[in-house]
């Protein structure tokens, strides 16, 4: 039959019926099951699933609310007359569950039709069908139990939680294959060139088919199935590329659900791997996280032992190397350290074996720290899909080598079909095909199968579209076969593939470096805290023998990496997250405080402080000498306090000796910048006296507290307008000025709205910082408020602080690859200079930015509805400073400036008494201020002592560390803390080479 475009439609409404009716055809209805339920809040254990409220329940009964829980009980009889038949049970809760055995180990999946995914005739989001017997005696008991969530897949409440069916079918298996046999070709066809043979001769198998089907008697469906195995065994030749397939589930940890339901999400994907797996000899899969693994071992420790099988059966792939899949723009260096330290560590305890791959398909963009930090912890290949999602511009490859700031590479695939749910059949594979733009260096590209974000992984219809795709003429083979084979094979081309330099930035999702602030607060506390914390109880195990708490640290570290989770830290999950993450996050601090004073009172016992009359002990934990005016006791001090160390002083007034600073109404002024203030509040001048220049352009104000339209956007986005919809602005209601000590203070209040600002601008003497400490009770709806700095400086690129480092981003818009990134992330500070003079803007807890021009603006808070309603209608605290300075970002100190705003001095009121220590001593200094030392803790394998530190200013550094203890020896190691080289030692210094960025970790052992 010749085809033209005048019968196209028809013909395609004739192919859709036919596979529609096939499918119809594949059960039979029998009899309904029984169903009584026991309905809970929260979920309960398998042996208490009869505490709940008990109801039963009928086709069409509502049984909860969302998030609901209920342990339900199907029971029946198969009747006589069905004897000899295949028997599976039919069940749609609208929500989602677990089928369990008879002692309450999970087997099984079960999800709801109503789903976003998919089309009408595909259904590949469904799980419905729990098999129960090949052969049926009639008669056969029914009872079974599943433990279920009244949520879809995507934390929905679907048909307002109807029981939509559930029901004893005769399963039709020759009419099932038959479906997918015709299903497979008939994407196939869709996909093929029309004027193509293989397109014209598969038309003609399923017209025959068609023709056929007048019923559905066991002849009739073996010869309309005849007719498309002609065109399934046509298989091809020597094809140019292959598909390397494995199945997935992408879970996210929390999202539009608690993370209590991740738990028992996690539970239905893997008893639904393994059911799987049973029945299909050549299904693999892949799962990373082992956060996920160790709520299977907690919650469900069968089925755990299942999955450890199934991984040493080579099976089931345990995939990347984080304990989360962690967003990468806002955690810290230390933090993404953990998560591959905690990570590998547990894949190799538990499985003995570690990935070499680095699996984020879903994070949104990835910090230009990244490659060094997988290098030097034993990874060598990155899978991500996200890119995919940039609105503004396509990556020019999606095989390639990813070079970080340091020039460490790593290589790099995003599966071309640009997906981590794919529905495993031929369009998937021409549509990777078609994409992948690397195919003519590169003859392997990765195909990820199944369904994610809210779990379930492959059903039935994805591994029997795979069985007739193995090698199907018209397109490219398929094998399933793990991520690290695949790129074992890919890297055997690695000299012909491009190289990206540089942060792979995403140019979507760009709100998420701000929804959230409390969270995002605490969790950079939360990393200063830590680190804290482990240095002094790493002192303490030094100085007075105290054991060290690593048990309790590794808890409170795996934690917080879960909340580094990419639908956690960067704003974008549902309330409940963020209010349970609150509550922990205080409970997390607060132990970490504990472990600090614990560990900082053994310290301190075994100072010196005999010559002091009322002896106050400073303690300063970053790498560098510092002076600074201090507050102890209402009086305050000038103290210097040395490098990772300590100082103790008489607890006596330094006040006489505070150089000359004012404040008046409108004025700041210490001994190095002028700042004068309009009526308004904001600031209209800020003067170096040093260098004698203005900081701000010429007419503009600074600190300009604007609140712009934001309700158009959500968690993750908000408009590229939006500086064109201004709202308003904070408008001052009262202001004083006083002197505190060497400190001149501008108190500030202002409205908008329904919100009011508190803000003390800073001015201390001696200092080039101006401070802003905020305090917000913010009350708007869609709505952003930010803070800007117009400075006189003229540059082409703005330089912000990452993960051990900085980038440079360009600050125009060119291209559009520049105008995308009209938001931008940066950690503690972020910098305009030209040659002799420049500004940063320092934070304490912010992550967005807005640099164009000269324009240095940094975004405070955000109020999205979605899919929050309440983010961020709250009080708020935060601090950000203005820093002008000399010359560049490092003529200018500015990374110094930045850990300081974070890490202030501590101090601690002491009795007289002898002690080991001096009074003034340092634990390490390195003898360059570039080098920083980030990290301070215990060995994870011994009592040594490991030091992490890097290079921060992009440069190389010969650096000498001189210790304030004896060491005994000392070695070079990686970021896992394995051993690399010995480091010769004398009079307990060692000397280290760095490269630009370079992140060096020794392990040291102390003499006794």
């Amino acid at each position: 039959m010749k085809m033209n475009l005048q019968t196209t439609q028809p013909v395609l409404d004739r192919l859709d019926k036919i596979l529609g009716r096939i499918q119809e055809n594949i059960f039979t209805h029998v009899v309904d099951l029984d169903l009584t339920a026991w309905k809970t809040k929260e979920p309960v254990s398998y042996l208490e699933r009869m505490s709940g409220e008990k109801i039963k329940l009928q086709k069409g009964d509502r049984w909860g609310d969302l998030f609901d829980c209920a342990w339900m009980r199907f029971c029946g009889t198969v009747p006589k007359s069905v004897k000899g038949k295949t028997i599976s049970l039919v069940i749609d809760l609208n929500g989602e569950a677990n089928v369990v055995d008879g002692n309450g180990i999970p087997k099984l999946c079960l999800t709801t039709t109503a789903t976003q995914f998919g089309n009408p005739y595909e259904g590949k989001a469904v799980k419905k069908v729990v098999p129960f017997i090949t052969n049926a005696a009639g008669g056969d008991a029914i009872d079974i139990w599943a433990d279920v969530g009244n949520n879809d897949l995507f934390g929905n409440l679907k048909n307002s939680g109807e029981l939509k069916e559930a029901y004893i079918a005769i399963h039709h298996r020759n009419i099932e294959a038959l479906y997918y046999d015709y299903e497979v070709l008939y994407d196939l066809w869709q996909n093929l060139p029309q004027d193509s043979a293989r397109y014209r001769q598969i038309l003609n198998s399923m017209h025959k088919t068609m023709a056929e089907l007048v019923d559905f008697t066991k002849e009739a469906v073996d010869r309309a199935q005849q007719h498309l195995q002609v065109e399934l065994s046509k298989e091809n030749g020597d094809y140019p590329l292959r598909v390397s397939a494995l199945g997935h589930a992408h879970i996210d940890l929390a999202w539009l659900w608690p993370i209590r339901e991740t738990v028992r999400k996690g539970a239905r994907t893997f008893s639904h791997v393994l059911a799987m797996m049973a029945e299909y000899p050549e299904y693999l899969f892949g799962a990373s996280q082992p956060q996920l693994y160790q709520w299977m071992k907690i919650h469900y420790p069968k089925l755990y032992s299942g999955i450890k099988k199934a991984v040493a059966d080579k099976r089931w792939e345990i995939l990347g190397g984080m304990w989360v899949e962690a967003d990468t723009n806002v955690p810290s260096g230390e933090s993404l350290v953990r998560q591959f330290l905690y990570g590998k560590k547990y894949f190799q305890d538990e499985f003995g074996q570690v990935p070499t791959n680095l699996f984020l398909p879903d994070v949104f963009g990835y910090s230009g720290a990244l490659p060094q930090i997988m290098k030097k912890s034993g990874i060598d290949y990155f899978v991500t899909t996200k890119l995919s999602w940039d609105k503004y511009v396509k990556y020019p490859h999606e095989t390639f080598h990813w070079q970080g700031i340091d020039g460490s590479k790593v290589l790099v695939h995003m599966p071309p079909e640009a997906t981590y749910n794919g529905p495993a059949a031929p369009r998937a594979i021409l549509k990777g095909e078609r994409e992948y733009q690397d195919k003519d260096v590169s003859n392997n590209f990765l195909m990820l199968f199944g369904i994610g974000d809210g779990g379930g992984g492959p059903g039935t219809d994805h591994l029997e579209r795979l069985k007739r795709s193995k090698n199907l003429n018209g397109m490219a083979p398929v094998k399933q076969e793990f991520v690290e084979k695949f790129f074992e094979r890919l890297e055997r081309n690695a000299h012909l593939y491009h190289t990206w330099v540089g942060e792979l930035y995403l140019g979507f999702h760009q709100g998420t470096y701000t929804t959230q602030a409390r969270n995002k607060r605490f969790n950079r506390k939360m990393e200063f805290s830590l680190r804290d914390a482990e240095f002094k109880s790493a002192l303490a195990q030094i100085i007075s023998k105290s054991d060290y708490p690593a048990e309790k640290y590794e808890l409170i570290w795996k934690e917080v990496l879960l909340y580094q989770f990419h639908d956690i830290i960067p704003g974008s999950s549902i309330k409940r997250v963020y209010d349970e993450s609150l509550e922990r996050y205080k409970v997390l601090m607060n132990e970490t405080k504990i472990l600090t004073v614990l560990s900082t009172a053994s310290v301190n016992d075994k100072i010196n402080t005999k010559e002091y009359r009322n002896p106050v002990v400073v303690h300063n934990t970053l790498s560098w000498d510092r002076r600074e005016w201090l507050k102890i006791n209402e009086k305050w001090q000038l103290v210097s306090v040395p490098s990772m160390g300590h100082a103790v002083t008489e607890n006596i007034s330094d006040e006489r000796s505070i150089p000359n600073i004012l404040a008046k109404d409108n004025l700041l002024e210490n001994d190095i910048l002028k700042v004068v203030f309009h009526q308004n509040g904001k600031i209209a001048s800020i003067f170096d006296k040093k260098y004698g220049r203005e900081v701000l352009y010429s007419g503009k104000n600074g600190n300009d507290l604007t609140v712009y339209g934001d309700d158009d956007g959500d968690a993750w986005d908000f408009s590229t307008d939006y500086r064109h919809r201004v709202m308003g602005r904070f408008e001052l209601v009262e202001s004083s000025v006083f002197v505190d000590g060497p400190k001149a203070i501008m108190r500030q209040t202002k409205k908008f709205g329904e919100s009011v600002l508190d803000q003390d601008i800073i001015l201390t003497a001696g200092s080039r910082k101006i401070e802003f400490i905020t305090q917000v009770d913010w009350q708007e709806n869609g709505k952003m408020l930010r803070t800007a700095f117009p400075v006189d400086i003229h540059t082409n690129e703005s330089t912000a602080e990452i993960q051990y480092g900085y980038v440079k981003r360009p600050n125009h818009n060119n291209t559009d690859w520049e105008l995308r990134q009209f938001e931008i992330s940066a950690h503690k500070w972020i910098d305009l200079s030209q040659p002799d003079y420049g500004v940063a803007l320092l934070n304490d807890c912010k992550y967005g930015h807005f640099v164009e021009g000269n324009i240095l603006d940094i975004n405070l808070l955000r109020s999205s509805s979605w899919p929050d309603p309440t983010a961020d209608r709250a009080e708020h605290k935060f601090t950000y400073a203005l820093y002008p300075h000399y010359g560049n970002h490092i003529d200018g100190n500015v990374v110094h400036a930045g850990y300081e705003l974070n890490v202030p001095l501590s101090y601690h009121l002491e009795k007289p008494h002898d002690g080991s220590i001096p009074s003034n001593w340092a634990f390490v200094k390195p003898d360059k201020n570039n080098i920083i030392v980030d990290a301070v803790k215990r060995s994870e394998e011994n009592e040594s002592i490991v030091v992490r530190m890097y290079e921060s200013e992009g440069k190389n550094a010969e650096a000498s560390l001189k210790f304030g203890v004896d060491i005994q020896s000392a070695e070079l190691t990686n970021l896992m803390e394995e051993p690399i080289t010995n480091i010769p030692i004398c009079q307990n210094e060692i000397r280290l080479n760095f490269n630009p960025f370079a992140i060096q970790t020794i392990k040291i052992v102390v003499k006794d």
